[in-house]
């Protein structure tokens, strides 16, 4: 009986344990959701903001006093928006274009002025003001509200920023070209343009917008001559929809390769900051080999010359290297006195030290000490 009641007990808490589980389980599934389901939101806010804008525009609404998004970019119409900022060659120059629209129009016709970044800057009676103000503000959820206002602000000015490219590319279409229901927006894929970039002097290179983005061959799509075939865009899709046909191939490039070196960047600072294993040591020697040739075909030689140089001045290397000839030295009285460079032996009496950081300096030192003309 009493076996049958401990049989019973520990069934029991198993039972009540897997429930508790599961909840827990179950609460941290939903809490997750929530995250993907107001990324999903916004997203659609966003389309529908955008929507607004846009509407706005097509009745001739889209401005504040003298301002309309033609006279920011400086065009006549929707005909020249393309044109215009596809022909910035730099990323500064189309952000600086976006700055005005969302400051003097984004931003105020949604009562959001106090949003605007200013280029002044504080004085130092401001200052000390702001400091005096913080100080008497004691109470214990201060900070905490503080920062909830700054990451409500950012996330406004951040979708003020975000969704300036896509209404600039829609206003830049006729309206029988694009549509907007259910937070999404149709775009009539039959006119999204095949751009002809020249790649060198003697040839070009096509690129398909439609496939770029939506990763189809429309001219395989089968529609007759002059019909339309919407495909629908979420924000995420039309952002980048809007850079394809709005930023020119040398933007789209430069961005791309920031984006490569910030993945590099964050990659190797992990590497670098994680414990040491041989097994990585392999990895990052056959990654650092890869970008030394990848260096080398594309004759980036001061880069190259760089990374010798800081060779030399490794400190465990270094000294390494140093005690393989240092017992020869003793031996033979300093009479034999050689230096390693890699696996290259070379006598320490001749060799020279040129000081310079890239090649033509190398170079021209070079010629200089030994009389080259």
């Amino acid at each position: 009986m009493n076996i049958f009641k401990n049989k019973n007990k520990f069934y029991w808490n198993i039972h009540i344990n897997k429930k508790v589980n599961k909840m827990t389980i179950n609460k941290a599934n939903k809490l997750f959701n929530e995250i993907g389901n107001n990324t999903l939101n916004n997203e659609k806010t966003s389309v529908g903001i955008i929507e607004h804008y846009v509407n706005l525009n097509l009745e001739n609404k889209f401005k504040v006093g003298t301002y309309s998004i033609y006279t920011s970019l400086g065009v006549k119409n929707n005909a020249g928006i393309m044109s215009e900022l596809r022909g910035q060659d730099t990323l500064i120059k189309l952000q600086a274009r976006r700055k005005v629209i969302v400051d003097k129009l984004i931003l105020p016709i949604a009562d959001l002025k106090n949003l605007v970044e200013s280029d002044e800057k504080k004085t130092n009676l401001q200052k000390k003001k702001t400091k005096a103000e913080n100080k008497t503000n004691v109470e214990s959820d201060a900070v905490a509200n503080k920062s909830d206002e700054k990451i409500k602000a950012n996330a406004i000015r951040t979708t003020a920023n975000d969704i300036t490219y896509p209404i600039l590319f829609l206003c830049s279409l006729d309206k029988s070209n694009f549509k907007f229901k259910n937070n999404r927006v149709s775009i009539n894929v039959m006119i999204l343009p095949i751009f002809k970039v020249k790649t060198n002097e003697y040839e070009t290179k096509d690129i398909d917008v439609c496939k770029s983005v939506f990763g189809f061959d429309k001219t395989k799509v089968g529609v007759e001559n002059g019909s339309k075939m919407f495909v629908e865009c979420n924000f995420s899709v039309l952002k980048k929809l809007a850079q394809k046909m709005l930023f020119n191939v040398k933007v789209q490039r430069s961005i791309e390769e920031t984006n490569q070196v910030e993945d590099l960047e964050e990659t190797t600072e992990e590497l670098t900051k994680s414990e040491y294993s041989t097994e990585k040591a392999e990895q990052m020697v056959s990654s650092i080999k890869s970008q030394l040739t990848y260096l080398d075909n594309n004759n980036s030689l001061d880069a190259i010359f760089q990374i010798e140089n800081h060779i030399r001045e490794l400190k465990n290397y270094g000294e390494k290297l140093e005690s393989i000839v240092e017992p020869l030295r003793k031996q033979s009285n300093n009479s034999i006195n050689k230096d390693i460079y890699g696996s290259w032996v070379v006598d320490n009496v001749s060799s020279v030290a040129l000081e310079g950081n890239t090649i033509e300096a190398l170079e021209k030192n070079f010629n200089k000490k030994f009389k080259v003309v």
